[in-house]
């Protein structure tokens, strides 16, 4: 009768374990199925990892052919969304010395600059 109640608490104590995995695997990972689907696309994953004005940034890059761009100061000062923006864009490169400027939606933009592009979440001028 011993034997036969510790295997009942065995099998008990595996099946909660089971669902304890489901439950952190599915609910609190935070991981998509929809990344493992296609791994090696090109672009594969990117709502999931990366904030949308980082996206945003590098469409508008594209639309507009820049070859270099520069950040605002308060870009420069996140520094989460400075180092995305840098390294999601490269090969086009952060040069301090280019006329073409991000600037935040919420930003007050310099009487001297004329807008180029607008996204949802930034400004494209040029300075």
């Amino acid at each position: 009768m011993n034997n036969l109640n510790s295997k009942k608490l065995l099998f008990f104590f595996l099946i909660i374990c089971f669902l304890q995995i489901i439950y952190i695997f599915h609910f609190r990972s935070g991981f998509q199925f929809e990344i493992i689907k296609n791994p090696f696309a090109k672009n594969s994953g990117i709502n999931y990892s990366l904030p949308n004005l980082v996206i945003e940034s590098k469409k508008i890059i594209k639309e507009n052919q820049i070859n270099s761009f520069n950040l605002s100061l308060s870009i420069k000062e996140n520094k989460a969304v400075y180092q995305r923006v840098i390294e999601f864009n490269y090969p086009i490169r952060l040069k301090n010395n280019s006329d073409i400027f991000f600037f935040f939606k919420e930003e007050i933009i310099p009487n001297e600059c004329k807008i180029l592009d607008k996204g949802k979440y930034l400004y494209l001028t040029k300075c």
